[in-house]
């Protein structure tokens, strides 16, 4: 059964990964090497850079970053700098309420002002009558108006 070339070469690249790993022996690893040469030679050059970084360049000085620990104090004294330099004003929390207080707050207050204009403008009737305004925005018909209970409050 004829593999596929992707198939073939996720194969290659797992046996590449076994080999920096030192799963491989001299035999199978020379082996591996005329496979994967003669199916791309760019694999093997990125193995052999592969190989060489792990024994001394970037994979190595990376490597030692994980066990490397903070000087005592180093974090309080990065603190007390960063506020020294700029206090809090440099923190995303304080930058996006800024912008918000200062764009969309002003730009929303506007809109209210500019909307509630257009609307007093528009109005052909006297402001004074509230009471058809209210209907005729709500849609109640004369006959539909609630009528207070006047009985309710007789007592009081």
């Amino acid at each position: 059964m004829k593999q596929n070339r992707k198939q073939i070469s996720d194969c290659l690249r797992e046996r590449l990964t076994d080999a920096r790993d030192g799963r491989l022996a001299g035999e199978e690893l020379d082996q591996l090497k005329q496979e994967v040469m003669a199916h791309d030679p760019r694999f093997w050059k990125d193995h052999l850079w592969m190989m060489k970084q792990a024994q001394g360049g970037v994979f190595a000085r990376f490597a030692d970053l994980r066990d490397a620990q903070p000087a005592e104090g180093s974090i309080r004294r990065f603190h007390a700098r960063r506020e020294a330099e700029g206090g809090t004003e440099s923190d995303l929390e304080y930058l996006v309420w800024s912008w918000f207080r200062r764009y969309v707050l002003s730009v929303g207050l506007v809109l209210i002002v500019l909307l509630a204009g257009l609307q007093m403008g528009t109005s052909d009737e006297p402001v004074g009558d509230t009471r058809d305004q209210m209907s005729r925005m709500l849609g109640w018909e004369q006959e539909q108006h609630p009528e207070l209970d006047h009985w309710l409050y007789d007592g009081l």
